[in-house]
């Protein structure tokens, strides 16, 4: 398959990058600074698991309309910036090729099934530990994986062909039945850990670390649980001890929130947090804490990064 990345942070370097390694057809969709690394020097991966690896230049461009169309299209922009890029997007992808966000939140497939069919855009949830510390080099220290699923109007066939290819990035490759569940229970971390990180300045070893501040994550959690549940998607009390165990036990980490307000770019406030409000409003679920998170970031996101 030909592959386009469209968006070169973390996510779409880490995965872009590992495929192109691999000998895969990768095209990117960058801009400013990381699009002349890509270029001229490639992608630089300092991995605490896989070492130092060095990917030579690669194609791209600051608009698809200059690249080739690809088979396969991986979205790896922040979930806020989908709406801008359809356009765009639109020169990217075969008419039978598909679609895949690789992006935080419940609700980017919904808006690119509502631009291009929802017969051409799978769903996915991908996790990485990588930071972009540089244009083209990236700092990486916790394990990739991609979990695709289909919804309904998906064809679900088509599913092992893609996971096959995007495994050749050597990275952890799954199909799951119930991607909607796997979807909120990554929200259940993102909506506790990311929101708090990005608020008190802490990494998530350092929130834990503080009883009032694990209590409040506990909380922020059984939010998500409950407005999930109220949706039919199951998750339990158990989702939650397991994410903070995993948590306690990974060292250390920064969340992308946290990231993103250290540099002054637009946080991704309403994907990781404030759908959990609007959907327990939708669904006459309380979320307080949610909703008390949501504004706090609001208004930070409107201000200079400390």
């Amino acid at each position: 398959m030909k592959i386009v990345v469209y968006g070169a942070g973390a996510v779409g370097s880490f995965f872009g990058g590992m495929l192109a390694r691999y000998g895969q057809d990768v095209q990117f969709v960058a801009r400013g600074e990381q699009l002349e690394a890509l270029r001229t020097r490639g992608i630089f991966i300092d991995s605490a698991l896989i070492g130092k690896l060095q990917v030579p230049p690669v194609a791209a461009a600051e608009t698809a309309a200059h690249l080739e169309r690809g088979d396969l299209v991986l979205v790896c922009v922040k979930a806020h910036q989908t709406s801008e890029i359809l356009d765009d997007l639109a020169e990217a992808v075969r008419d039978t090729g598909i679609i895949v966000p690789l992006q935080n939140g419940v609700e980017s497939d919904e808006v690119l099934a509502a631009r291009f069919g929802r017969g051409r855009v799978a769903t996915a949830v991908v996790y990485v530990g990588a930071t972009l510390e540089a244009p083209g080099v990236l700092r990486h220290v916790a394990p990739g994986a991609i979990i695709l699923g289909a919804r309904l109007g998906f064809d679900a066939a088509r599913l092992p062909a893609v996971r096959d290819v995007l495994a050749r990035s050597g990275q952890h490759v799954t199909i799951s039945r119930d991607i909607l569940h796997e979807r909120w229970y990554k929200l259940v971390w993102n909506a506790a850990f990311n929101t708090i990180s990005a608020i008190t300045g802490r990494p998530p070893a350092d929130i834990l670390a503080v009883p009032e501040l694990r209590e409040l994550v506990v909380g922020v959690m059984r939010e998500v649980v409950a407005v999930a549940n109220a949706q039919g998607i199951m998750l339990r009390e158990a989702d939650i001890a397991d994410q903070i165990a995993a948590t306690d036990a990974a060292g250390e980490i920064t969340t992308s929130m946290l990231i993103d307000r250290q540099r002054g770019r637009s946080m991704e406030t309403d994907a990781l947090v404030g759908v959990v409000v609007r959907k327990g409003r939708e669904l006459g679920v309380a979320t307080p804490l949610s909703a008390a998170l949501n504004a706090l970031l609001v208004a930070l996101d409107k201000t200079p990064a400390a």
